[in-house]
């Protein structure tokens, strides 16, 4: 019988221990940014009602077009189409709405980190299931909370040590101002229709913002000549934007604005941002995105709610420290293993790791038979920083030898001033 060597699925990968430690790093450092800035956990089911994406992030988008997968009804009294989640803000909105949040104290300011889903092609940088973190400010129309989710964003990237950030800012303004400039946008394009793709022939009845978005080269090259949707801002989505980037100013944040900036969900209302690295040799990298919303909780089932947020893809930050070489603290292994050689010496040993253990001191410990040179090598291959050698003689006195590892040098020391001894050497 031939061997089977099953592969993880298409568009997925592994996070090997070596990557995982960046991967703590991150979820460690975002949490106690977005904690310092009042932002609460939250964790949302990884499959929804597929309505919520339809109707919130918009029919004609490629997500909802192509993109999810759908988890199709087993059985005739279970009637409802779910989805793996291939974003995170319509989950948080529709439990914003479930849990009567909006009872609360407002604005309610949450974060969630977990895996999203979507069948797009795989390529580099690119998963079917990938991992973002994001978070959302609900009951607040003021430019204060577009500036703290783009702070917040910022102040996570600068906190885990990547260089050269840059904010790419816009309006795409409101109900109220939106069709004048979807006016203007259709009349300019509609004059370019010959050259135009066959997506963009379909968002220019469907979702003409979305044309300013085309990959396709052709196409890039029209939307620099397309008309400017700042010029066409109402005085409110002006004032809005104005105020936002006077907060951006204020506290250095180094941004640019970028008219044609547009988002791929068609909830977003006014400010839409991004942020990006730039390399020695300009190359710009993507890491996280975000706008306000204003209209989602209402389109969802709920009152009408301001709200404003943003995600990071974890796996394309992660990436860019790597290739920045940012050095990140490594966690804490082991820090001591206790070698025992006898069986009184075994009695003591427990003792001495109970001691550790209540002192925060990672021990670790298993009672062996094996020989001395065996149980050093074994600590060896832990990567432990110390040795501590209990042996019968050391037992009856009530002593260990203490034997740094990375120096291969020994004292011996009390069992009563030991733990002392260690943390002031671990310092």
């Amino acid at each position: 019988m031939s061997r089977v060597f099953y592969q993880s699925p298409r568009g997925t990968k592994d996070i090997l221990p070596s990557e995982e430690i960046y991967w703590q790093y991150f979820f460690n450092v975002a949490q106690k940014t977005l904690s310092g800035a009042g932002f609460t956990k939250i964790e949302t089911p990884h499959f929804e009602n597929a309505e919520i994406y339809s109707r919130g992030i918009g029919e004609t988008t490629d997500i909802v077009q192509k993109e999810m997968f759908l988890l199709q009804p087993t059985s005739s009294d279970e009637q409802v189409t779910y989805a793996l989640r291939p974003e995170g803000t319509a989950g948080v909105v529709r439990a914003y709405i479930q849990n009567g949040m909006n009872s609360w104290s407002q604005p309610v300011r949450l974060w969630y980190f977990g895996a999203m889903f979507r069948r797009e092609r795989p390529q580099r940088g690119r998963y079917r299931e990938f991992y973002q973190l994001g978070a959302e400010i609900f009951g607040d129309e003021s430019a204060k909370s577009d500036y703290l989710v783009v702070m917040s964003a910022w102040e996570i990237l600068r906190r885990l040590g990547l260089s050269n950030l840059i904010v790419y800012a816009s309006s795409i303004g409101c109900p109220d101002c939106r069709p004048k400039f979807y006016a203007k946008l259709k009349k300019f394009y509609k004059e370019k229709i010959n050259r135009l793709c066959q997506d963009c022939l379909v968002r220019l009845e469907k979702n003409p913002l979305r044309l300013l978005d085309c990959k396709n080269e052709r196409c890039q090259e029209i939307a620099k000549e397309a008309p400017n949707i700042l010029d066409s801002l109402c005085p409110e989505c002006r004032i809005h934007f104005q105020n936002t980037l006077e907060y951006l100013d204020y506290f250095g944040v180094r941004y640019e604005i970028e008219s044609r900036l547009v988002r791929g969900l068609d909830y977003y209302t006014r400010t839409v941002f991004e942020i990006a690295t730039i390399n020695d040799k300009g190359r710009q990298s993507a890491l996280g995105a975000g706008g306000r919303y204003d209209g989602l909780v209402q389109l969802l089932g709920g009152p009408v709610t301001p709200a404003v947020g943003y995600s990071l893809g974890v796996e394309r930050i992660i990436e860019v420290m790597r290739e920045q070489k940012v050095k990140i603290p490594l966690p804490r292994g082991v820090e001591v293993t206790i070698v025992q050689l006898g069986d009184k010496a075994k009695e003591v040993s427990r003792d001495i790791h109970d001691r550790l253990v209540k002192e925060n001191i990672n021990v670790f410990y298993i009672p062996s038979n094996d020989g001395l040179r065996q149980q050093l090598q074994a600590a060896a291959k832990l990567d432990s920083r110390f040795a501590l050698i209990v042996g019968q003689r050391e037992a009856m006195k009530a002593e260990v030898i203490l034997r740094d590892l990375s120096t291969s040098t020994q004292e011996t020391f009390a069992i009563k001033v030991l733990v002392d001894e260690i943390k002031k050497r671990l310092k």
